[in-house]
């Protein structure tokens, strides 16, 4: 018997994991810029540190609420958050 697709193809579930890592990566860049830990954004949001670490680490997606939840948290656009150029890491 035949197995069935799901539909989604390898380079789709790719692409959905890099936009996951790329919000993610981008998120805990913005963060650092604030001086914000995960605890504190998190009581900002409303949401867990655990959760948090989630998405940073872009393990967790995230609903498009929830993203324009955490990128007001941080003073930044969704757009800007999920652009695949990262932004610029802090000096030290």
């Amino acid at each position: 018997m035949a197995r069935r697709s799901s539909g989604r193809s390898r380079t789709d579930k790719r692409d959905q994991d890099d936009i996951v890592a790329t919000f993610g990566a981008n998120l805990r860049a913005a963060r650092l810029k604030f001086d914000l830990t995960q605890a504190q954004l998190a009581e900002a949001t409303g949401l867990l540190q655990q959760y948090i670490s989630l998405v940073e680490s872009g393990r967790q997606n995230v609903t498009l609420a929830t993203a324009q939840v955490l990128a007001t948290a941080v003073n930044r656009d969704v757009r800007a958050l999920l652009a695949r150029t990262r932004l610029r890491p802090l000096k030290g």
